[in-house]
């Protein structure tokens, strides 16, 4: 993959000058253990969708210090790291295929779209998975691993998902981290597609190759 020109590099910095702008908004939803359901990854993605890969990790790079830092709820840099081992892979994997199946053929078949989201969300939901349980939270809160399983067990501390299951240990952890991690993913998959080829047919051209 070619290396980012300066249309890319621009395109990537206005981007993530919207991301951080996004972040400065109250979240869509506040789990009961502080992850934002929010808009703020959507600009990454519509970065890749016009420029490529490489000036969409540019964006998440220049804005996750301070998607870590400002806004509600933010995090901190816990908060940054987790943003970006979440949000990576809707980029990451779209890109992927695109290599096999081509941007533009990814982005109008919704069978294709579909499958593609799938793929990064679950990968998504893994990977999110593992880091909240062994880094994010026990280091947030200063939690060890037993404890984290302990406090996603009580109710108190459970969205509806949880509750409506009845969920409990280590089966807790996962449901919630991967429901609300779907929940997040598609929505950064699906708006970021609607914007995109909104964009895209407006101005009659091509995404990124």
């Amino acid at each position: 993959m070619r290396k980012p020109n300066i249309v890319g590099i621009a395109g990537a910095a206005v981007l993530a000058a919207l991301s951080v702008t996004l972040q400065l908004l109250p979240p869509l939803f506040l789990t009961p253990w502080f992850m934002r359901i929010d808009f703020v990854a959507v600009p990454w993605i519509l970065a890749w969708i016009f420029f490529g890969f490489r000036p969409a990790a540019l964006s998440l790079l220049i804005s996750v210090p301070l998607v870590g830092l400002l806004g509600p709820f933010a995090g901190g840099w816990v908060g940054a790291i987790m943003k970006s081992a979440a949000s990576v892979w809707m980029i990451a994997v779209p890109a992927g295929f695109a290599c096999k199946f081509g941007v533009n053929r990814l982005l109008h078949s919704k069978w294709l779209y579909a499958l593609v989201g799938l793929v990064a969300v679950a990968v998504r939901d893994l990977a999110t998975i593992l880091f909240n349980l062994y880094f994010a939270i026990p280091v947030f809160f200063g939690m060890t691993v037993r404890q984290v399983v302990e406090f996603f067990s009580n109710p108190v501390f459970q969205s509806f998902v949880g509750l409506s299951l009845g969920a409990a240990g280590i089966t807790a952890v996962a449901v919630e981290i991967a429901f609300w991690n779907s929940v997040q993913g598609f929505i950064d998959l699906y708006v970021a597609l609607a914007l995109g080829l909104a964009v895209l047919r407006r101005l009659k051209i091509r995404p990124a190759s």
